[in-house]
């Protein structure tokens, strides 16, 4: 199992994402939050992901404007399923993962 945690600094929401491989390919999903808009999002996609889910951008439930539809753009919980996924199926390395620790976006504002 792998889990990613995102955290939401600009409004003060956590969510915990656990992705465990299937004996059958696909993936099980569970995400935990403190976020109203997430936790229905995580209904909307359901506990359950393909692999073309986490490869295909056109047919991913995970670019599905009616799954998206909870979240504001900016939400990361998206992203931090797909890091999961990908981590679980080795497509990114959990030696470099642990190596690097988290990645980030940083605002930089210009007065």
């Amino acid at each position: 199992m792998t889990t990613v945690v995102v955290k939401m600094k600009f409004c003060d929401k956590t969510h915990m994402i656990d992705v465990n491989a299937r004996d059958d390919g696909d993936l099980d999903v569970h995400i935990e939050s403190d976020c109203e808009n997430v936790k229905e999002f995580a209904k909307l996609l359901g506990d359950r992901l393909t692999i073309m889910d986490v490869t295909e951008r056109d047919s991913s439930r995970l670019a599905d404007n009616a799954i998206l539809e909870p979240l504001t753009l900016t939400c990361l919980a998206p992203a931090g399923v797909l890091d999961a996924a990908w981590l679980e199926l080795g497509m990114l390395s959990k030696s470099r993962a642990k190596e690097v620790g988290s990645n980030e976006v940083s605002y930089e504002l210009v007065e």
